[in-house]
């Protein structure tokens, strides 16, 4: 198997993972974060399909999504993210996912002698390192959404 076809079938895999649980979760706004992630994943197929830097994009929609999620649980009052037990073993796989494959293409990135692959597999990382950081963030205030609003990196700002 070569390298972009492992890179693929990771990516294949995340995809699949994010769909299974999106259409497991009884929780409509995950389901939708779930599907945007899977979304994401499918993109990143594509990229590696035909070699294509620029449509590695960026995650404002899987972030503005989380925005509203947790801004809507918050105003609602709840004080859990969602009651879906299910979702917080969902949301660690998905981490342990996001983080294999970002040293996955750190490292074969580097290693690669071709230009274009370690180009592409480091806007790729980096993408992967978002994901990452979106989903721990997550899960880390799964019980607390008022702290996920406050979070300097998701959470919703007064301009100084």
């Amino acid at each position: 198997m070569g390298l972009i076809d492992e890179a693929i079938a990771l990516e294949e895999r995340a995809e699949t993972n994010y769909r299974s649980a999106a259409e497991m979760t009884t929780d409509p706004s995950a389901a939708k974060i779930l599907t945007l992630l899977a979304d994401e994943e499918a993109q990143h197929v594509n990229a590696l399909r035909v070699m294509n830097i620029g449509s590695v994009g960026s995650a404002a929609s899987l972030i503005d999504a989380g925005k509203d999620w947790i801004g809507g649980v918050i105003e609602g009052g709840a004080g859990v993210i969602s009651s879906d037990a299910a979702l917080r073993d969902v949301l660690q796989h998905a981490m342990e996912i996001e983080r294999g494959t970002e040293a996955f293409y750190r490292e074969r990135g580097e290693a690669s002698d071709d230009g274009a692959i370690r180009e592409l597999f480091s806007r790729l990382a980096a993408a992967e390192k978002l994901h990452y950081a979106f989903v721990s963030s997550l899960a880390e205030y799964f019980d607390r959404p008022s702290e996920w609003v406050e979070s300097a990196e998701f959470g919703l700002r007064d301009e100084y």
